[in-house]
């Protein structure tokens, strides 16, 4: 042991050991077949012979253990490259043993590297903490073509940072029944569900059931039944932020539907008790002043609230006939009362929206056939379309169109608890094949990811959440619950894209 020699590329000198020398090390002599390059040093990995290096500038190297299987490290492991064939097409879990069983040194460093056109993979640690570098601990998804590294900076925790990645771009939110009220996760477009975000500080009040994200996805408002009914925070790929102040004027009873103008320039509530719904001015500041009450009541409680996409309606679903009511809508309020439709919705309902394009609306109710839909124009409603040839099952809930307009979805109590119809402006086609696995309970939120890859049904019954694939034939096969579920009834829905 000692200073290595370093060579001079010449023969035979005090400073370059003779090529079939020896360097001795503890207990140790390897042979020298090269007498190397003018400047580089011998350096050793305390396993095999020395070889020599570039001095001061020698390129670090990680020796490659490449699986196709759910695999634990071992201590041989550190300073390598863990690496995930393109050629395996399944997700494995590689783990990081405790400490308790495998002490790597402090400084250790360890990289699990996924190969381009290849399947992601789950980076898992027992009993010690996996950190990222932006605080989220637990497991970590590493996508195709990007490496995860892994530092070992205590004896029982590694910090590690995705190689060229960003927090994904994409969240799912559920409202559901008991504390916290909200649970929202990180999106991915190939596993589904990725790990929960922090509760918020303040949490909303009670049994949530509306959820929805501003426009630009910087907010994301919650309607619940305890005072003040409604709360909104400010929102980011890293979570939650500190609750926006209530608004001056509350809303006069519990919190269902809540949307945001598709200017972001206004938040909208449906609720219990008279006026049964109210808006107000936003602003990244907050609420501003509410808005004067619409001249033309609501005659019983609101559960839904939907504007058309050029902001110049707002629609609302609530319990007692016509069942829905439309108004114009301005950057000063409401305006006068549409003409309800012709024909009317058969009973209590419960879900209403605007296709992107503005030319439908389409409400979910109670009584058979369960869904209205229905032209729409600056006129107001057209005669209502023929109903699908194969209903929804009983009590439409919550309707949500594609982003594209070209499907339409129902969410419904009794098995399937979600249906799916393609849609022109012919109206309904043909019902699309069930997912093969359902969800678990009535399905009472439904919403199409923004660039149509995922379908997701919020529900009763565990695990309150279910999620799918989703193309223009169909859905997929179900994704894989969230870790960590929900904690009672879903009750709404809603996806977010930065």
């Amino acid at each position: 042991s000692g200073t290595l020699p370093v060579a001079n590329g010449g023969t035979n000198s005090t400073s370059a050991p003779t090529a079939g020398g020896a360097v001795y090390g503890t207990g140790s002599a390897y042979a020298i077949t090269s007498a190397g390059t003018s400047g580089q040093v011998l350096t050793s990995n305390g396993a095999s012979a020395p070889t020599w290096q570039s001095a001061g500038g020698s390129a670090v190297s990680y020796p490659q253990n490449i699986q196709s299987a759910d695999y634990t490290l071992v201590l041989s492991d550190a300073g390598k490259q863990i690496f995930h064939p393109a050629s395996d097409a399944t997700q494995r879990t590689f783990t990081i043993p405790s400490n308790a069983s495998v002490p790597y040194p402090i400084g250790t460093v360890l990289l699990f590297a996924v190969e381009n056109g290849g399947t992601q993979i789950i980076v898992n640690i027992n009993s010690d903490t996996l950190v990222t570098t932006s605080q989220v601990t637990g497991k970590v998804f590493v996508p195709a073509g990007q490496v995860l590294t892994a530092i070992k900076v205590s004896s029982t925790k590694f910090v590690c940072f995705l190689t060229n990645a960003t927090l994904p771009d994409t969240q799912i939110a559920v409202a559901h029944s008991t504390t916290p009220f909200i649970s929202i996760y990180e999106w991915d477009s190939a596993f589904g569900f990725n790990r929960k975000f922090s509760n918020p500080a303040t949490l909303p009040v009670g049994n949530a059931f509306g959820v929805n994200f501003s426009p630009n996805g910087s907010q994301v408002a919650i309607g619940h039944t305890s005072s003040p009914f409604i709360s909104v925070y400010p929102w980011s790929k890293s979570g939650f932020g500190a609750k926006y102040t209530n608004p001056a004027t509350l809303p006069t009873g519990e919190g269902k539907g809540v949307t945001f103008s598709p200017a972001g320039t206004e938040i909208a509530i449906a609720h219990h008790t008279s006026p049964y719904i109210t808006a107000y001015p936003w602003s990244a500041s907050g609420f501003g002043t509410k808005f004067s009450d619409p001249s033309t009541a609501l005659n019983q409680n609101a559960k839904s609230v939907a504007f058309n996409p050029d902001g110049s309606a707002i629609a609302v679903a609530f319990l007692r006939t016509p069942w829905v009511n439309v108004y114009s809508w301005s950057s000063s309020g409401f305006g006068s009362k549409f003409s309800d439709p012709a024909t009317v919705p058969t009973d209590d309902a419960f879900g209403v929206e605007f296709s992107p394009a503005g030319t439908e609306i389409v409400v979910a109710h109670g009584g058979s056939p369960y869904v209205a839909a229905y032209p729409w124009s600056g006129s107001g409603f057209g005669t209502k379309f023929s109903n699908p040839s194969t209903l929804p099952g009983t009590f439409g809930k919550a309707v949500a169109f594609s982003p594209t307009g070209s499907h339409i979805a129902i969410a419904h109590t009794s098995s399937p608890y979600v249906s799916v119809y393609p849609w022109s402006t012919s109206g309904f086609g043909t019902k699309i094949s069930d997912p093969s696995t359902l969800p678990t309970g009535n399905g009472l939120g439904v919403s199409f990811l923004q660039d149509e890859s995922a379908i997701a049904v919020s529900h009763e019954s565990s695990p309150y959440i279910t999620a799918y694939p989703w193309s223009g034939t169909g859905f997929g096969a179900k994704y894989t619950n969230p870790s960590t579920l929900p904690t009672g009834t879903g009750n709404s829905v809603a996806f977010n894209s930065f």
